[in-house]
């Protein structure tokens, strides 16, 4: 592993930003007696494996790590966090946090996923600035934490929509009471970059708000983001297509394909109920998308039951294909299928019941166990890569078993 932190522009800009808040707000809470700066240290970590029944598929989390090339693969959910808080005054903090896991490049390097400086502004109200969370989900902000969730992963069917998650940007925190419930408002701003094989995609000027409701054991999520997509390809396959398209005198479709003028919304709702005993959590969500990526929606129900420090669950999950970013006119033959089987790519629908089990060891370890029953849809590859030519195989509609076993610790 590379023990590099790559830093983009806007990045070192926020880093210089905080390290010059970080001396002159050092100085005033040198004075402050009561609250004097103390820094707070916490990790998490994750060794996962996940094995197929079918050999001639890989399993994918795509947009988060490049299918493996080994069975049991260990890429898709193994990783290593560690995180770092100044707290500078009772008003005011420092947070950053590394993470190492492979992204969608193939690569390994530690990377900087969180790095803001937070400021209270009023009673129950918080700016930050700097790197955040994105959040786009009803569990973003335990996403890397996987100990939190109860899970080996999040349901793919939904947290596949949107690979986003860390913006550069700024973002409000108010909590607040209506009536009796305990009300989150948390509107946010900024632009986040995701690696991928000879290529990348970008949001620019992304704005959201997310608003979350809790009362007793029930809690309630709604969130919308909009921003600028940029999806710029560069791999073989693109490029493969992009000559097919031009030679059959369909060259216009290629900037759907690839380019820097994209624009894209997100939705999500989510609601979970937890009495220490049961809990039970779906969440809805819906990409939409004028080029570059299908746009789609999906969704989860999961149910789980606590017996002491063992608990069982049960999920379904299920994403649909709304509609495909592009279309061209080509005869049938050998361009034709090139071009479907390019579309097919890049559809993830599919169906699965996920079966598992979750067991405590300790207040800071959990193993979790868990088998999948998926079935793609006839024109998609839903989470699953090829391991042979694409053009010669098929993968949608096919019944595919997949087996993933997690050590979750945080400390």
């Amino acid at each position: 592993m590379t023990a590099r932190l790559r830093l983009r522009q806007p990045l070192r800009s926020a880093v210089a930003a905080l390290a010059l808040t970080f001396a002159s707000a050092s100085a005033c809470a040198a004075d402050d007696a009561a609250q004097p700066p103390r820094v707070e240290f916490s990790g998490f970590a994750t060794l996962g494996a996940v094995s197929t029944d079918n050999k001639d598929v890989w399993f994918a989390r795509w947009g988060v790590n490049f299918p493996g090339d080994s069975d049991p693969d260990f890429s898709a959910d193994s990783l290593i966090g560690l995180q770092a808080s100044l707290r500078l005054t009772a008003y005011n903090a420092i947070t950053l946090q590394a993470l190492a896991m492979e992204d969608g490049s193939e690569r390994q390097d530690p990377r900087i996923t969180l790095a803001f400086f937070r400021q209270t502004l009023a009673p129950g109200l918080s700016m930050r600035i700097g790197r955040l969370r994105v959040p786009f989900f009803m569990l973003s902000d335990s996403l890397y934490i996987n100990y939190a969730n109860p899970w080996v992963r999040p349901p793919v069917e939904v947290y596949g929509l949107n690979p986003f998650n860390d913006l550069d940007g700024i973002d409000f925190i108010y909590h607040t009471r209506i009536g009796e419930l305990d009300a989150e408002i948390h509107p946010y701003y900024g632009r986040g970059e995701i690696p991928f094989p000879e290529g990348k995609a970008r949001l620019d000027e992304t704005w959201g708000l997310n608003v979350a409701l809790t009362q007793g054991n029930l809690s309630l999520h709604l969130g919308r983001g909009d921003g600028r997509f940029t999806f710029e390809r560069g791999d073989a396959q693109f490029r493969a297509i992009a000559a097919v398209l031009r030679a059959a005198g369909q060259g216009s479709v290629v900037t759907d394909l690839s380019g820097a003028k994209g624009k894209t919304s997100f939705y999500s709702i989510g609601v979970q109920w937890d009495d220490g005993l049961w809990q039970t959590i779906g969440e809805y969500a819906r990409r939409d998308a004028n080029r570059y990526v299908p746009s789609a929606y999906g969704w989860y129900l999961s149910l789980g039951r606590r017996f002491g420090s063992v608990t069982p669950y049960v999920s379904v999950a299920r994403q649909t294909l709304h509609k495909q970013f592009a279309e061209a006119t080509l005869p049938p033959g050998r361009l034709a299928t090139a071009w479907e089987t390019f579309l097919t790519s890049r559809n993830n629908a599919q169906r699965s019941v996920t079966l598992g089990t979750r067991w405590d060891v300790s207040r800071q370890a959990a193993l979790k166990a868990e088998l999948t029953h998926a079935r793609p849809d006839r024109d998609s590859w839903g989470s699953y890569f090829p391991r042979e030519t694409p053009t010669t195989m098929r993968i949608g509609g096919r019944a595919l078993n997949t087996l993933s076993i997690s050590v979750d610790v945080n400390f």
